[in-house]
């Protein structure tokens, strides 16, 4: 994969997409439905569950309402989350690394 140096990337750890990466490039929804840029077929997703958000190149994470909700580095988020290297959103089962290409 080649991505611009430090672009945010999101590395799946666990789930159905374990090990797939993702760019951060504006916005990015997650969740069950397949309209989703990143379609996570996890029961404990809701259907539109959270936005990643790159902003100025910082990323941020927001929770959607969703019904189990998100988490960073095992907080529940209840606002718009800023994003560093290395943190860890949980979403249902899925955990989902923040990283930055190199």
């Amino acid at each position: 994969m080649s991505v611009a140096a430090g672009t945010p990337v999101l590395r799946l750890s666990t789930g159905s997409l374990a090990g797939k990466v993702f760019e951060v490039h504006g916005t990015l929804r997650l969740g069950r439905h397949p309209f989703n840029e990143l379609s996570l077929a996890d029961p404990g997703v809701s259907r539109y569950h959270c936005w990643i958000l790159l902003r100025d190149g910082a990323p941020s994470v927001e929770d959607l309402a969703s019904a189990n909700g998100t988490y960073v580095n095992g907080e529940r988020i209840r606002a718009r989350c800023s994003l560093k290297t290395g943190d860890v959103i949980r979403v249902g089962s899925t955990q989902i690394v923040v990283t930055q290409a190199a």
